[in-house]
């Protein structure tokens, strides 16, 4: 969980449903996404992840695994971690010079 840009409380970022079979969550502030899709495959690879940053259409991170909880626990954490660079140290948003 992080700090919304006033620092006034935390800023709860929830999954939503798009289908039976995707989930979406997005960091407001950066605009990156972390998506869950069900393969409905068998095992460890029914669950796939990704974080996609805004604007981009490649992921930055991706994997499967066999659990939806163990797919939104490693796509949270891949996403706080995105944004938390995004904000950089100051807590400012981050603009690169391509």
């Amino acid at each position: 969980m992080r700090r919304d840009a006033n620092e006034t409380g935390p800023c709860m970022m929830k999954w939503r449903l798009l289908s039976p079979s995707a989930q979406l969550m997005v960091d407001p502030a950066s605009g990156a996404r972390g998506i869950i899709r069900d393969t409905c495959a068998d095992g460890a690879y029914r669950f796939h992840w990704s974080v996609i940053p805004s604007e981009e259409a490649i992921p930055i991170a991706a994997g499967r695994t066999g659990g939806l909880a163990r797919a939104q626990s490693i796509a949270e954490e891949v996403l706080r971690a995105y944004a938390e660079d995004w904000l950089g140290p100051l807590g400012e948003a981050v603009v690169s010079n391509r």
